[in-house]
């Protein structure tokens, strides 16, 4: 299922990933049931798992109540206690700490409408080696079109997004390739282990 995810990670070296990106995520994931004017957060903790809050976030009558309280919040003077609360650091000590988006880890869907003759597939499968991306699986169906192009979808193993974004630049300039690669990342979020 495809959504539109912002992601939070830590990883062993307390390093923070931060970003917003459509994503793939495994139709029998709580979060993909999310829609509508609904939103929900999905935390996962070593000892509980994943859990999940969900509610009502989206559109303009729940917009309008987040920031309305936001504003009595300040009005009342409780905004110096809250961030208190929430143990904020300065900007410069957090920017340190955040993991640059090319060394992001993910898996990928890549789909990309080739021409169908002989060489092609060594052609791409050949730049996704030269960036270090290996494939977890392909799919090619006959050949279409006046032109016989073939549409072919790469599920790559994960790997740092700097090396996708060198290859997909490389596989726009292959003259066997019809059109712009598309690109989607595909987020594992883990599952509770009973």
């Amino acid at each position: 299922i495809l959504k539109l995810l912002a992601i939070g990670q830590k990883d062993k070296d307390n390093r923070v990933s931060l970003r917003v990106h459509p994503s793939f995520i495994a139709r029998d994931n709580p979060l993909a049931r999310v829609d509508g004017p609904f939103n929900a957060i999905s935390v996962f903790g070593s000892a509980v798992g994943q859990v999940m809050y969900y509610g009502r976030g989206a559109g303009m009558m729940p917009t309008a109540s987040a920031v309305v309280a936001d504003i009595i919040e300040v009005a009342l003077g409780n905004s110096a206690t809250t961030f208190r609360h929430l143990h904020l650091k300065p900007r410069s000590k957090i920017e340190s700490l955040i993991e640059k988006i090319g060394n992001c880890i993910s898996r990928f869907y890549i789909r990309v409408m080739c021409k169908d003759q002989a060489g092609v597939v060594a052609r791409w499968s050949k730049t996704l080696g030269d960036h270090q991306i290996s494939i977890s699986g392909a799919l090619q169906h006959e050949g279409i079109g006046p032109d016989n192009t073939v549409p072919v979808v790469i599920i790559t193993h994960p790997t740092q997004q700097k090396n996708i974004t060198a290859a997909l630049e490389e596989l726009e300039e292959l003259d066997v390739l019809r059109g712009k690669p598309v690109c989607i990342r595909i987020v594992d979020i883990p599952e509770d282990k009973d």
